[in-house]
């Protein structure tokens, strides 16, 4: 109890705090959260990725388990919310919301600060390569799932290739694989904007919170939902961990990031296809709320 009063002072508690100052600025005035969002995701974010990447000792071992366990977990995950949604008779709309947040998880703009605050650098390089998958399947089998529709293979390459976060960690790889290292004024400026990132994004998510309509919180496919990505992802992420033989802080990192709340990516996709947004928003916002509480205990159980 003890454990899980410490994380929870010192990682909820800072990340409610940074929270709850982006709800109240959008209460006082508007903010542009599209510039905010193209700060953190083509300056900030690779700038961090980049750095953490170029001072790590990443192993190909690590790799390999990062792409396995991604793999087993979206393809399980997707069986579960389409089994669900058929149970409990869901409309296409709300099925297709279901699925996005019971796959996805907010693991790159809010389980990356979470990382760093509670394994530091050697956490967030792992989480790194986690995410980069994730940028990949979201931009391809989220984008599906959102529209139900197949898309082209050159459109799948747009998708990815408009990422600098993918550039960014091919750049750390590199430096990884050569043992090189950034110059040191580089190096500086990289620490410096990546700093900068847990913030911003931290930010921006207080902001989007403070922003979503509770009115159909009653509606049962939310809890449903809410139920599935916080407490079977974790139980099934656990399983599939233990069938891969994977340990140590590789295990608990892809724990904390595959249990994440519903990703915000989610909305964003739904909204554009005209899906139900109003459960995807409540699942995101519900989700995220809860995990000031869970995360700490996730943790130490992790």
């Amino acid at each position: 109890m003890t454990a899980y009063f410490h994380l929870l002072t010192s990682i909820s508690v800072p990340i409610l705090i940074i929270c709850i100052c982006g709800a109240i600025l959008q209460k006082k005035r508007s903010v542009d959260t599209k510039l905010l969002a193209d700060i953190s995701l083509y300056i900030l974010a690779p700038a961090l990725i980049l750095s953490a990447l170029s001072e790590s000792h990443l192993k190909g071992d690590n790799v390999i388990h990062i792409f396995m366990f991604s793999i087993i977990m979206t393809a399980a995950l997707w069986v579960v919310a389409i089994i669900t949604a058929k149970i409990i008779h869901l409309p296409e709309p709300s099925a297709r919301a279901l699925t996005l947040t019971t796959v996805f998880s907010n693991a790159n703009n809010y389980g990356l600060p979470v990382l760093l605050l509670a394994f530091g650098q050697a956490g967030f390089s792992l989480g790194a390569v986690y995410v980069i998958g994730q940028i990949i399947l979201v931009n391809i089998l989220g984008m599906y799932i959102a529209s139900r529709s197949e898309l082209s293979g050159k459109q799948s390459i747009v998708h990815i290739l408009k990422s600098p976060l993918i550039y960014a960690s091919l750049a750390g790889t590199l430096l990884v694989l050569t043992q090189l290292h950034l110059p040191v004024g580089t190096a500086t400026a990289a620490h410096m904007l990546g700093a900068a990132y847990p913030v911003l994004v931290l930010l921006i998510l207080g902001i989007k919170l403070g922003n979503t309509k509770m009115s159909g919180i009653r509606r049962p496919e939310v809890w449903i939902g809410v139920f599935l990505r916080l407490i079977i992802v974790p139980i099934i992420a656990k399983g599939v961990l233990i069938a891969l033989g994977i340990h140590g802080m590789l295990a608990s990192v892809l724990l904390v990031e595959i249990s994440m709340p519903a990703a915000v990516n989610s909305v964003m996709l739904i909204e554009k296809f005209d899906g139900d947004s109003e459960l995807a928003s409540l699942i995101v916002t519900i989700t995220t709320i809860l995990s000031f509480i869970y995360l700490p205990l996730l943790i130490s159980i992790g």
